[in-house]
Parts: structure tokens; C-alpha cells; sequence
């Protein structure tokens, strides 16, 4: 037997509050620091670069007692680029002819973190961003990623453009692009459509995640999947009802349904509005979210 519908509306007022005051205040701290180990270094000084947060935790949509921060370092002084495909470039762009490369700016990031926080707090072995450890009651875990400027051109002249962020993995043989300017301000625009139901239903599908992977009845995914299908529900569906109940049973029922459509979540494409969902590389897959907004619905009990 499932929740009652008054334990469910109780669960899903816990399940969709944002960070703690005190939660809050640690992220900020954690993201303060991170800008002044980069302004200590005289190496970095010399650099034009942009500091910024990005992630759930910029975009308002991380869940209490899971504060981790993602904070972007970008050098935009070099700028990585492509063409979007089928269009045929008119002439190349000038070449970057400075000292600074994958390597060179993560190597720099990471000696101004070990010299501001001390070698021991600060992990760079990871694939892609350099972690600075958790301090209880002062900072979350802090991913700090070394990332630069990118541009997607959709026209051969460059006049149309869109500008994003990329970082390589450590072993620089992969780059990654990512558009979170595009991310939040779309992400912004949906929230306001919904009466803020949008980011409050993100938040409860990541926390119906975490119960449902520690109960074992699923396998782990990536936050911003759960952001990812959410944003991808209609809007009637997020605004439907009086209660939470009824517009996250309308939302788990709207998206389900899409996702045994095979040519509704065709079309899906990630919050920036610049990738599809489900098509390319991606890590996850359509099975995943099926997965998912069931388990979610049963561990309510909608329809008990």
C-alpha cells in the first residue's frame, strides 16, 4: 500500500524546498573562495577570465542536504569553436597564439587552489573538474571546472552565433560543451510560466531519485537528467491542479507518456534549448527515464 494522499502532499512540501539559509550561505562562501585563490595568483592575474557558478545550484534547482557547487573558471581571451553541422565555413578565424592551452590553464587553476587551500583539500584527479573538499559547517564539496569560451556558428560568416562554455577531460582528448547561460535563462522563463512549479518539481523528482537509488530500485543518474525531463513537461501539466499532488501526478503522467511516444521525446531537447535529450552521447537513456517516472509514481502510491 502506497501514501495516503495527505502523506504525499506532506512528502512533496518537504521534497521540493530549495537550500537551507544555512546551506545557502555555505554554498556562497565556497563560491567567494574560489574567486579569491584565483585573484592570489599571479600566474592567473595576467589571464582574462570570467568566475561563475553553474549547475543546480546557480539555476535554483538543488535539494536540501545535496549542496555541492560547480564553480566555472573560463579564460575567454581563447575561444574554441565549431560549425554547426551541414554549414561550410567562408574563411577561418584567426588563430589564438597565446601561452595558454587545456593543460597549461588547468595546471594553473589547480596550483592556485593547492596554494590558497592547501594541497590536501584539493583532488585533480578527477576526469573532468578539480574538487575542493567539504568543510562541516563551513563549505560544501566545491567542483571547480577549467573551462573556456566557445562559440557555435550556424552561418558560414560567423554572424550568427551562439557563445557557450567547453572544458576537456584531464587526458585532454575530450571536449565538452555546455550552455549555461541558456540553461538558466530558459530555465527562469519556465518557472515563471508555472508559478514557480517548474524548479519545485525538479527538486521532488531529484529527491524521489535518491530514495528510489538508496532503496535499490534504481541506478544512479545525473541530476540534471531529472531537470532535463521536467523542463520537457508542459506547462498546463506543471501548472494542473490546486495541490502538489495533482500537478506532479499530472507532470509523471504527461512525461511517461511521451517517453513511450517514439516520436514525442524525439523532439526533447536539454533546458538550454541547444541539445537534444536523447540523441548523441548522452548518460542516460529514454529506458532511464521510463524507469524512473515509474518508480516514482508507484513510490507515491498515485492510483492505490
Amino acid at each position: 500500500m502506497g501514501l495516503s494522499a495527505k502523506e504525499r502532499e506532506a512528502l512533496l512540501t518537504q521534497w521540493i524546498k530549495p537550500s537551507s539559509d544555512s546551506e545557502q550561505d555555505q554554498q556562497e562562501r565556497a563560491e567567494r573562495m574560489v574567486k579569491n585563490a584565483v585573484s592570489a595568483s599571479d600566474q592567473l592575474k595576467r589571464s582574462r577570465h570570467r568566475i561563475y557558478t553553474k549547475g543546480s545550484y546557480r539555476n535554483n534547482t538543488n535539494v536540501r542536504r545535496d549542496s555541492d557547487v560547480d564553480v566555472v573558471v573560463e579564460l575567454y581571451e581563447c575561444v574554441y569553436y565549431d560549425y554547426f553541422p551541414g554549414v561550410t565555413p567562408e574563411s577561418k578565424s584567426d588563430s589564438y597564439t597565446g601561452s595558454w592551452n587545456p593543460t597549461t590553464w588547468r595546471t594553473a587553476i589547480r596550483q592556485a587552489l593547492e596554494n590558497y587551500f592547501g594541497a590536501s583539500e584539493v583532488d585533480s584527479s578527477g576526469k573532468i573538474a578539480i574538487e575542493i573538499s567539504e568543510k562541516l559547517g563551513s563549505r560544501p564539496s566545491t567542483d571547480v571546472v577549467p573551462s573556456f569560451e566557445y562559440h557555435r556558428y550556424d552561418s558560414a560568416d560567423q554572424s550568427n552565433y551562439h557563445v557557450g562554455s567547453c572544458v576537456f577531460t584531464r587526458d585532454t582528448e575530450t571536449k565538452i560543451v555546455n550552455w549555461p547561460q541558456q540553461q538558466y535563462d530558459n530555465g527562469v522563463a519556465k518557472n515563471n510560466l508555472t508559478g514557480g512549479r517548474y524548479k519545485r518539481f525538479v527538486r521532488a523528482l531529484k529527491n524521489a531519485e535518491n530514495v528510489l537509488v538508496a532503496a535499490g530500485n534504481i541506478s544512479d543518474l545525473p541530476s540534471y537528467f531529472m531537470e532535463c525531463l521536467v523542463y520537457n513537461a508542459s506547462n498546463y501539466s506543471l501548472k494542473y491542479g490546486s495541490s502538489l499532488s495533482d500537478g506532479f501526478s499530472q507532470t509523471l503522467v504527461d512525461l511517461y507518456g511521451d517517453l513511450n511516444d517514439g516520436t514525442a521525446f524525439d523532439t526533447w531537447q536539454e533546458p538550454n534549448e541547444l541539445k537534444w535529450l536523447f540523441k548523441g552521447a548522452q548518460k542516460w537513456s529514454v529506458e532511464d527515464g521510463k524507469k524512473l517516472i515509474a518508480e516514482t509514481w508507484s513510490y507515491l502510491g498515485y492510483g492505490d
